[in-house]
């Protein structure tokens, strides 16, 4: 499937894979839209990208999400993408920081979703991808980052039930779970990341893959693409 002038919005796309993605997507002809929650950085990579547009939108404060994204009125591509690492068990973290990421790496995408859907059904060929994680899956022993997964399994639910609520309806939906890669997201995480640098990946397996998803033939639907380096497991 040619990706060339199809339009693509990219949520978290002001840096790491999300960024990534967005260059590959433009080099690709698609027409890119960049979102992020700073207006300045929105707006060098819309410039660095050649996107047609960016929208700013903090994930934080979900009641502005529908009329920030209102303003699209046309889309081919919903990639949700935008997420926040939290490192910590459940005692350990503050409400406040539980509620915020909740807000970035669940209620944003359902409710970004929700808004674009009506469009997205109006593509000749819709296709929503949901960049989930390897922690969404399955919880490794002694692996107690407790909320981050809680968050995680609720985007493979989410990502896993509107597959099937749109089955045969010309939109396709997609779950990509990868492992962890060399982001900002991750060099935050503290121990977590000196402990599993090692077998960290680059951000350029993860775009390649995401770029094999996007294009299948439209009678192909890959529900579920798992990426993890091998000494992961």
């Amino acid at each position: 499937m040619d990706l060339k002038d199809k339009i693509v919005l990219i949520t978290g796309s002001t840096d790491g894979l999300g960024k990534r993605l967005a260059f590959a997507l433009s080099q690709n002809g698609a027409k890119v839209i960049i979102h992020g929650r700073d207006k300045k950085k929105v707006d060098e990579v819309v410039k660095e990208v050649r996107a047609i547009k960016g929208v700013v939108c903090d994930f934080n404060d979900i009641k502005t999400i529908s009329d920030s994204f209102s303003t699209i009125d046309k889309l081919d591509i919903l990639v949700n993408n935008a997420g926040a690492w939290l490192e910590g068990n459940t005692i350990e973290a503050p409400v406040e920081k539980i509620i915020e990421l909740a807000n970035t790496n669940l209620a944003s995408h359902l409710l970004v979703t929700r808004t674009l859907l009506p469009i997205l059904q109006k593509a000749e060929f819709g296709q929503i991808l949901n960049t989930i994680s390897v922690a969404g899956i399955e919880i490794p022993a002694g692996y107690f980052h407790t909320i981050y997964s809680a968050t995680k399994f609720g985007m493979q639910g989410f990502s896993e039930a509107m597959a099937k609520e749109f089955d045969n309806k010309n939109l396709r939906v997609m779950g990509f779970y990868p492992g962890g890669m060399e982001t900002k997201l991750f060099r935050k995480a503290g121990n977590d990341y000196k402990e599993h640098e090692p077998w960290m990946f680059d951000t350029k397996e993860s775009v390649e893959a995401i770029i094999f998803m996007l294009t299948r033939n439209p009678k192909v639907n890959i529900k579920r693409l798992d990426l993890i380096n091998h000494l992961q497991e």
